[in-house]
């Protein structure tokens, strides 16, 4: 008995270094692939939930984020927002209002199907019923073969190109949609390296290597979005490695993130502008225009970026950023306290006058609202400071109530100039926040924004711009810069001037 009892222990000592060395085994292969140590999931985390994972109707900067490491667009825009090939790999003008593009073949989607011009074709149906990108320009997407199609248009529209470059312009598989149109949402179906994995909403998401990506295997299995709506706490999970990056990081803890030698900053600039709307039908001072002018020679904008933002973000020269495809100044003027005073004067209010000026309450916000309310003060203009949450602004604009000043911004996701003269002044934009009412430049961008590139547009497009310097119904302040905070060994993570990051050749090692 005890001769069988030493036998059978000796035969369980034996299965169990088999197991310890097949697990060991398992474990460096497993390392191997995850490039030497590396961790197999990278978290992010930022402010605020997302609305859908549908990328045609996730339209906003905090869900494309997420989504456009899942889906992929006829078009994607490099880090200087210039367009490059993706699901599209060329397109050519037949005429002014003819797009032919050639479709990349082999494509796969998450599900193992192979994307076809049919996918492209209801794709771009569908955006164009779903929202406002393509405007008014948009008639029909004609299947020509297996790899092109021809995007008919109603009228010219030379920034077509750009708007299928916006991450929300993403190709979905039509059959997919169509059998789940209301789920397509929380269970979404692309092309890009990362596939949906899981979900809880408002408080995190997990996507998945996708190992069929047409544009290569990402580097990281698992990419998870964290909710953390407290700036402090972001930075104290970035602190504690609870989190691999953190978005929205508000320049006062910068230097803290810079000191701590486990820790990095990631920035880069945006498309992003911060604005005053003014209220062009305001019966009051803003309704005047040397009023608007007065207030924009009496802002320093520099004192904004050199010492609340801390250097990080410019000063802002034009509702257009710089990177934009026909990008244009908008001089206002440089800081001149003297001629505000004298402006305010000619305009009838040489005593001041009274105004409000309407903000969110977000940190950065606030702080830059009461520089302002501080620097207006010094030419006699009071200023009334209103903080309240953006869903009661866009409320009140929606109801077309009266204000005076809004704080807001304008993020140019498609790169290209015609898109803040159409949102931005024209008569009947939602974007509109500035109630700006002029049938002459109503008239002036309908000319330009058919009209082919070339040297009768770059005219017309300069007649477009001298209404925002002649008129001020809106005053740019700055340009924003994005700031990430990181662990060390992050790597590879591609910034977007769009808030697009990209992970597909992202990795993290573990802390030592």
């Amino acid at each position: 008995m005890k001769k069988r009892t030493g036998i059978i222990v000796a035969v369980a000592v034996v299965i169990v270094f088999i197991v310890y060395l097949a697990l060991s085994q398992g474990k460096k292969e497993e390392v191997s692939n995850t490039g030497g140590g590396l961790k197999d999931e990278i978290i992010y985390c930022q402010g605020s939930d997302i609305t859908t994972m549908d990328i045609n109707q996730g339209i906003q900067e905090r869900a494309c984020a997420l989504t456009n490491n899942m889906f992929d667009s006829l078009f994607a825009f490099d880090e200087n927002m210039k367009v490059i090939p993706c699901l599209a790999t060329e397109y050519k003008w037949l005429d002014d209002k003819t797009l032919e593009l050639k479709i990349r073949s082999g494509v796969k989607f998450h599900d193992g199907s192979t994307m076809t011009p049919d996918d492209v074709a209801f794709s771009l149906n569908r955006i164009n019923e779903k929202g406002s990108l393509f405007g008014n320009s948009y008639e029909r997407t004609e299947i020509i073969n297996d790899n092109t199609v021809k995007v008919h248009l109603k009228f010219p529209n030379p920034a077509f190109v750009n708007l299928l470059a916006v991450p929300y312009a993403g190709i979905v598989p039509k059959k997919v949609v169509e059998s789940d149109p209301d789920g397509f949402g929380k269970h979404p179906v692309g092309t890009g390296p990362y596939k949906f994995k899981e979900a809880k909403e408002g408080d995190y998401y997990t996507i998945e290597r996708f190992d069929d990506c047409w544009n290569g295997k990402a580097k990281t299995k698992f990419i998870t979005l964290k909710i953390v709506p407290e700036t402090a706490q972001r930075a104290i999970l970035l602190e504690t490695g609870d989190v691999d990056a953190a978005y929205e990081i508000a320049p006062s803890n910068i230097k803290r993130i810079q000191d701590n030698k486990d820790l990095k900053v990631l920035t880069c600039n945006t498309m992003k502008v911060i604005m005053l709307n003014m209220n062009c039908e305001s019966k009051g001072p803003v309704g005047n225009v040397k009023v608007r002018k007065a207030i924009a020679a009496a802002i320093d904008k520099s004192v904004i970026v050199d010492q609340l933002l801390h250097g990080y973000g410019r000063v802002a020269n034009s509702m257009i950023p710089p990177e934009a495809k026909e990008y244009e100044e908008q001089p206002l003027g440089s800081y001149d306290p003297e001629q505000a005073k004298k402006l305010l004067a000619e305009a009838g209010y040489a005593k001041g006058c009274n105004i409000r000026l309407i903000t969110d309450g977000a940190q950065t916000s606030t702080e830059a609202a009461q520089v302002i309310q501080s620097q207006l003060a010094k030419v006699g203009i009071q200023v009334k400071l209103t903080v309240q949450d953006p869903n009661t602004t866009n409320s009140m604009l929606k109801a077309h109530q009266d204000f005076d000043i809004i704080m807001d911004f304008f993020n140019l996701v498609a790169g290209h100039a015609d898109l803040v003269y159409k949102r931005v002044l024209y008569s009947t934009s939602s974007s509109n926040w500035c109630y700006y009412n002029n049938p002459k430049y109503d008239k002036a961008y309908d000319a330009y924004t058919v009209t082919p590139e070339g040297q009768k547009r770059d005219e017309l497009r300069k007649k477009v711009n001298s209404f925002f310097i002649t008129d001020v119904p809106v005053i740019p302040l700055w340009g924003e810069k994005k700031i990430i905070g990181a662990q060390k060994s992050l790597e590879g993570l591609k910034l977007s001037p769009i808030g697009s990051h990209e992970y597909q050749n992202a990795t993290v090692a573990p802390r030592k």
